[in-house]
């Protein structure tokens, strides 16, 4: 029995000893979006943002940091004078997980002899699931689901999170820091905007007449009240994908050994 209890002793202090390499967070800040209706980020568009992580840091430099996030961005060609008679608009709910590594810039960790303060570099891979939607007449509409780009685009898309960051550790266990990423992705469809406008005509017969109104808004801003566009103009550029942007404030609890009380 002593030895049973000598090697369980031995045994916790073992795992123990590496908990300094956990942490448990959370983030919470803005979001934005780089894309078809907005080719410069718009202060007023930002919305909220927020996630959860774990971390496992390897040594001083480097970790790894699985994290779930949600994101809202939005967009409007009323922000923009020479867009608007296109008159467009969306808002989109992102849900993302990824795996991010990140760098520190000076040796980090809590011991004695590594800095409290150091800033960071961060890139990863991620999955996550959108749905861009339209308000017409007080009511939200989901764009895809009405055909407005003519395309069956996938909702579950992955991307790269990239992005800088500077922590302080208040105490061996609480850490805060700020950081700015980036979300470079593969679609063009956060916005549901991207190439060509369709066949108002023909997209009304098929998806009826809401689908045609949110596919081509002009109407609305028109003196005729009648939709300026004809098919086969450019509705968006499909050349250049869509960025989504977040600026989020962090605080996570790093967990310390357990000392031996003899």
């Amino acid at each position: 029995m002593r030895h049973l209890a000598t090697t369980y002793l031995i045994l916790t202090l073992a795992l123990a000893s590496n908990a300094q390499s956990w942490e448990i967070g959370l983030m919470g800040g803005g979001s934005n979006y780089h894309g078809d209706l907005a080719y410069n980020i718009v202060p007023k568009e930002t919305k909220l943002s927020g996630g959860a992580f774990f971390k496992y840091n390897f040594n001083e430099f480097w970790a790894i940091r699985p994290t779930i996030s949600y994101f809202q961005i939005t967009g409007s060609d009323a922000n923009f004078d020479e867009y608007y008679y296109r008159n467009l608009s969306f808002k989109n709910n992102i849900y993302e997980v990824g795996s991010i590594f990140e760098f520190n810039w000076q040796p980090f960790s809590n011991s004695s002899i590594h800095e409290t303060t150091t800033f960071y570099g961060l890139l990863g891979i991620g999955a996550f699931k959108h749905k861009p939607q339209a308000e017409l007449d007080g009511q939200w509409y989901d764009l895809r689901a009405h055909n407005t780009e003519n395309k069956s685009y996938k909702l579950l898309q992955i991307n790269v999170p990239m992005g800088v960051g500077v922590k302080h550790a208040l105490t061996k266990n609480m850490i805060v820091g700020i950081e700015a990423g980036w979300r470079k992705t593969f679609t063009d469809y956060l916005d549901d905007v991207s190439t060509i406008y369709t066949n108002l005509d023909d997209l009304a017969d098929t998806h009826g007449d809401v689908a045609a109104k949110l596919a081509d808004r002009s109407w609305e801003v028109s003196e005729s009240g009648l939709p300026l566009s004809s098919a086969g103009e450019m509705r968006g550029d499909p050349n250049f994908k869509d960025w989504y942007f977040q600026t989020a404030f962090s605080i996570s609890y790093r967990f310390t050994p357990i000392k031996c009380p003899f």
